[in-house]
């Protein structure tokens, strides 16, 4: 197993830390001190996409996949190899889902679903841009999507095993990229 501890700010002292998803790619962000099962500790530097945004480090995939939230931005991490697994992007809402083993991820407009190191699914445009009112229960994800010509919200229905959806604002229209 492991430990994670969060850390006010880059540590002055010991070596630097890695940081995630590039190297040196940006300044602080979420900064997590892990101790791994042998007990070697180094310190991971997690670019953030939005401090208003949840902060956390999840064990739910395991040492070999943690999962870590740096507002707003995912990442899957290997605590014992010290290396990014799988960069998530932006999302504002998830949960584990145990069925899957895995977890699922809510932006705006989609979802996606994780295994410990994969893409499993990725829904296709529910809604123009928002989401509310998330509700799970068991393998299905209930809510609602902004329809933007129509000025108001849809009801709609994911199905957390393969990403497909029943209703939203998009399914009557094409959507083009």
């Amino acid at each position: 197993m492991f430990t994670a501890r969060p850390l006010s700010g880059l540590p002055p002292y010991g070596p630097p830390a890695l940081s995630f998803p590039e190297p040196a790619a940006f300044r602080e962000g979420y900064v997590v001190e892990f101790t791994n099962e042998s007990g070697q500790s180094w310190v991971g530097n997690f670019a953030i996409t939005d401090k208003r945004f949840l902060k956390g480090v999840f064990s739910e995939l395991g040492a070999e996949a943690v999962f870590v939230v740096a507002g707003g931005s995912g990442y899957i991490v290997n605590v014992n190899r010290q290396e990014l697994v799988l960069d998530l992007g932006f999302f504002k809402d998830f949960w584990f889902v145990s069925e899957l083993a895995g977890l699922v991820t809510a932006s705006y407009t989609h979802f996606r679903a994780f295994g410990a190191g994969e893409l499993l699914w990725e829904s296709h445009r529910i809604s123009f841009d928002g989401l509310r009112k998330l509700e799970r229960s068991g393998l299905s994800l209930t809510g609602q999507a902004w329809d933007a010509p129509e000025d108001r919200w849809l009801p709609f229905t994911l199905n957390l095993e393969d990403g497909s959806v029943e209703g939203g604002s998009m399914t009557a229209r094409q959507f083009q990229t």
